[in-house]
């Protein structure tokens, strides 16, 4: 049979990614070689098994859709010329092992489906009708890219979701983390930035956080490997499942400590009142705790702050006193009543507000200038393929999540 390689004009990107699309179900997903064989030549192209297997030597195990539009922009085409169609219609005579045998072992093409496949076009002979499947085969390539091609959409839709976090890594170590919500396998990118906070010094937590992506069985899937810029690190786009869980870990890196002093910044004036400082780290922590950055703080996200500061964990009457005496809205208490919550302390008639302001502050990772030597917060991004939640929680880090 003669055969002769000519230029074909194929498809172009847009229509490439849009077949790729309708076939892995979006543009994201990389391909194996199996994969890879069935789109190039679901685009009308005929790329031989041998050809690609050549190229995938120099490949990783699975490729993205752009490397894949490459192969497929510069494979040479194998197609059958006139006079090798008319030869190869009249032949009468190849039995239906004769073409399986000539398959070649390790080759793409899938023997048992061939098979079936020859069956519809083998006569009483014993034979293939070669032209009929030549005919046949033709025809059904040109319906299957139109129907692959379809309407021209849009690139994948992407979400975006955003949410706040902090730890400490002195005295203890604790942060909080997040348990993914999501209803299947999910493209995801994670995006770690340290957040802004005055009261934390500028040389701290530089290039120390990582974030951490484990699935149930404590299985790593995925980690801030990549600096974007200073103070914002990427997982790359990982895989992230329901119940994955995302935590924050301090490698301690920028700990060196600064000498330490018995003086102590004043918290409560000589009125009662508290100190400008003062009110400005509560503005801070307040920020710190607000995880879903509305600018409010819910009873989920003052229950961490209370249980982190060393204290107990707020209950329901509590909560509702403070809902009763402080300003709030939409059922979460505002700044300004999160500040006048520590302004009711510091009126302590038994006088231990200045010693219990102090415990809470050493729990946050605060030293006595109030400076945030050993603690922090981050923000997180999360850019997926469809709609997820991260149900966070308050958390503390041990020797397991360490090791991870």
């Amino acid at each position: 049979m003669s055969l002769d390689r000519r230029e074909s004009p194929g498809l172009s990107k847009d229509e490439f990614r849009n077949l790729y699309r309708n076939i892995m179900g979006d543009t994201k997903t990389q391909v194996n070689i199996r994969q890879a064989y069935t789109i190039l030549n679901c685009t009308g192209k005929h790329v031989t098994s041998a050809h690609l297997i050549e190229q995938w030597r120099y490949l990783d195990e699975k490729i993205s859709v752009s490397r894949l539009n490459d192969i497929y922009e510069k494979a040479d085409e194998l197609e059958v010329d006139s006079t090798g169609y008319a030869k190869a219609a009249k032949t009468k005579t190849l039995k239906p092992e004769e073409i399986l045998n000539a398959v070649k072992e390790g080759s793409l093409i899938d023997k048992q489906y061939l098979e079936i496949v020859l069956k519809d076009f083998t006569n009483d002979n014993g034979c293939v009708d070669i032209g009929a499947l030549l005919d046949v085969a033709a025809q059904s390539k040109v319906e299957i890219v139109n129907k692959l091609l379809g309407p021209k959409v849009e690139e994948d839709e992407s979400f975006e979701l955003k949410v706040r976090g902090c730890m400490t890594v002195y005295p203890k170590v604790q942060c909080i983390s997040y348990t993914i919500d999501v209803d299947q396998p999910t493209f995801c990118e994670l995006i770690l930035r340290l957040a802004d906070n005055s009261d934390v010094p500028t040389d701290r937590f530089n290039n120390d956080l990582f974030l951490v992506v484990y699935n149930r069985d404590h299985k790593l899937i995925g980690l801030t490997r990549h600096v974007l810029e200073s103070r914002k690190y990427s997982t790359g786009m990982i895989t992230i499942n329901r119940g994955d869980e995302v935590m924050i870990v301090g490698m301690g890196t920028t700990m060196n400590r600064k000498s330490s002093t018995t003086e102590r910044a004043t918290l409560i004036e000589e009125n009662s009142k508290l100190s400008k400082r003062f009110k400005y780290t509560l503005m801070n922590i307040f920020d710190s705790f607000d995880v879903d950055l509305d600018g409010l703080l819910n009873k989920q996200e003052m229950n961490f702050y209370t249980v982190a500061s060393g204290d107990s964990e707020l209950t329901d009457q509590d909560w509702a006193v403070y809902l009763n005496s402080f300003e709030n809205r939409d059922g979460c208490l505002t700044m300004g009543g999160f500040i006048k919550i520590h302004e009711v302390e510091a009126t302590d008639p038994e006088g231990n507000a200045t010693a219990d302001l102090w415990h809470s502050l050493h729990c946050l990772g605060y030293d006595t200038q109030l400076s945030s030597i050993y603690g922090c917060s981050y923000d997180i991004e999360a850019h997926t393929s469809r709609p997820i939640g991260m149900l966070p929680r308050l958390q503390y880090v041990v020797k397991e999540h360490r090791s991870l």
